[in-house]
């Protein structure tokens, strides 16, 4: 299996198609053709052929994309994982666009990374997703301003010119527009997923954006590390062993999504309820507890999604 390490930028990549050899393209439809040209001018076969990149969150989208279509293998590889591993094959502290290519190829020929697996609908669904979580950022920002607007005014004795109210009204109808255009995208998997106690029509929506395809995960176990909740194992020598704290290796805002999830889940799911109330009896936590709840609500997410069926309580 021949491997190839892409270094992404917002305007460029650089490519590394063996241990010496990197180019530079542009992250373009004419750059992206260049590529593509290159490997097949390299005599290489999309059947021998593995090609990796890290995550960037938006800008190597274009090129999987690309690429998948065309029918070559790419996987993504996160940028956590990617860079711990990368510290570790110099003891200098250089980086530049050419080294980080050359390594990500020795991380894909390890086989890191998972497939890409967007589709239309997905890519789609990031993009809602993500409009949707900048506007609730400015919102909540604007209603802290109000607070102080409306705080002055008290003070002044005397009502003010205020901008925020009509700002923050129309920002709520445009977040609800958005919230409308969920539905367009893979309804099926996300009216499954919605039949599962605690999550609603925006976390649905999230799990359908940036996981994909749970089937793609041989286990729950390989979600729930995908996601970044799996404990992260610390030991040194023989005198230190155990678990930490959860590795946090994949999405942030998924991980705070299923949390506000996990908390509604355990108050609906009865299995969910005894089992949050066992680990506090365990002397847990509360949000240790509620974040094993999380992971135990992600084997209900895979099972419900790897089965195709609804969400039913256990008799």
């Amino acid at each position: 299996m021949h491997a190839i390490g892409i270094d992404m930028s917002k305007r460029s990549f650089h490519a590394a198609f063996d241990r010496e050899r990197v180019r530079q393209f542009e992250n373009t439809e004419e750059g992206v053709s260049g590529f593509i040209s290159e490997l097949e001018r390299r005599d290489l076969t999309k059947a021998d052929t593995r090609i990796g990149t890290e995550a960037t969150g938006a800008y190597h989208l274009f090129l999987c994309a690309r690429l998948v279509k065309e029918g070559w293998s790419i996987v993504v590889i996160n940028p956590l994982q990617a860079s711990k591993l990368l510290a570790t094959q110099s003891l200098r502290k250089v980086k530049t666009d050419r080294k980080d290519a050359l390594g990500i190829r020795i991380l894909v020929e390890n086989g890191l990374g998972y497939p890409y697996a967007d589709t239309d609908a997905t890519l789609a669904l990031k993009a809602l997703v993500a409009e949707r979580e900048g506007l609730v950022a400015v919102r909540s920002i604007l209603k802290q301003q109000r607070e102080a607007h409306e705080a002055k005014e008290h003070a002044a004795g005397a009502p003010l010119h205020n901008s925020f109210s009509p700002v923050i009204q129309t920002l709520g109808k445009e977040i609800k527009t958005i919230e409308r255009q969920f539905c367009k995208h893979d309804p099926e998997t996300q009216a499954l997923l919605r039949s599962i106690p605690g999550i609603g029509l925006v976390s649905a929506a999230s799990l359908v954006a940036i996981i994909c395809n749970a089937t793609r995960f041989s286990s729950p176990e390989k979600l729930v590390a995908y996601i970044g909740l799996d404990p992260r194992v610390h030991e040194s020598g023989t005198s230190v062993k155990g678990k930490g704290f959860i590795s946090k290796r994949g999405n942030a805002r998924l991980r705070y999504i299923l949390f506000n999830a996990a908390f509604v889940a355990r108050q609906h799911n009865p299995e969910l309820k005894q089992f949050f109330e066992k680990k506090l009896k365990e002397g847990r936590h509360y949000f240790s507890a509620l974040c094993a709840v999380e992971r135990k609500l992600i084997h209900i997410i895979w099972a419900v999604w790897t089965r195709g069926t609804p969400f039913t309580t256990k008799s």
